[in-house]
């Protein structure tokens, strides 16, 4: 397994599709979410715009900031985990490579789990410091961070993770259809399906957008319809996805 894990961190970071996802994840949260609040209070936005910021005015900043970093984050890390899970797995078919593993001294089932583990290392990652620099930008931004801003930066870091790791089960996707563009499609079509369920609403059962509504994307009434049963549903769906990327890896063939 430590030989598998090396060369899957090796193949990993190496990547710019690593990198570009690492600099999504972790950079974009900080900078839209301070920045987004400060400009509802600016006074610099009228007109039209100035309706979607109105929202953002309300109630003091640091919380109105955290409270919306959890909103972007989560979205932010199942894109970016998804992209990375689809690359990191489908490339073995796009580089050419995936017949090579079958001379390896490890086995397909060890290299898939290990993928699995640097990805899930890597979302834990992200999701640490992209809180932990919104943390920092707030508070240079807005102020000191109150209780109630501590508890939505916290409450958004459990649901970023969570949603990072329902990007994994597009790994998956990626070895049923021998690479990595079957699943951008995947998560295309996941993402609109979400929406349609959620403006139905049903978003509180569907593991891909229960936890943005437990962070508030849809507001304090429907942060209060989601509870541990639905969180807990999009973990067992993110953990039974996971599983079966590796199974699909292992059991794939050449022909």
């Amino acid at each position: 397994m430590r030989t598998a894990l090396a060369l899957a961190l090796a193949t990993f970071t190496r990547s710019l599709t690593a990198r570009v996802c690492t600099a999504l994840a972790v950079l974009a949260t900080p900078v839209f979410a301070t920045a987004m609040v400060w400009l509802s209070r600016s006074g610099l936005v009228t007109g039209p715009s100035a309706v979607k910021f109105e929202p953002l005015a309300d109630g003091p900043a640091a919380v109105a900031a955290a409270t919306l970093s959890g909103q972007i984050l989560t979205v932010v890390m199942v894109l970016a985990t998804g992209f990375a899970a689809a690359w990191l797995f489908g490339r073995e078919w796009a580089d050419g490579t995936f017949g090579g593993l079958f001379a390896l001294p490890v086995n397909r089932s060890t290299v898939a789990t290990a993928k699995m583990v640097v990805l899930a290392t890597w979302v834990l990652a992200c999701t640490l410091l992209a809180v932990a620099l919104t943390a920092l930008g707030i508070a240079l931004a807005h102020g000191p961070l109150t209780g109630d801003a501590l508890m939505a930066l916290l409450r958004a870091a459990v649901a970023a993770a969570l949603m990072g790791a329902l990007g994994l089960p597009f790994g998956w996707v990626a070895v049923r259809f021998r690479g990595y563009l079957g699943a951008v499609g995947g998560i295309i079509a996941v993402t609109a399906v979400s929406q349609i369920l959620a403006g139905v609403g049903l978003g509180r059962w569907v593991p891909y957008v229960a936890p943005a509504l437990w962070a508030g994307s849809g507001g304090a009434d429907a942060a209060r319809t989601v509870g541990a049963l639905q969180l807990g549903w999009g973990l067992v769906f993110a953990g039974l996805g996971a599983a079966a990327a590796v199974r699909a890896f292992a059991r794939a063939r050449l022909d």
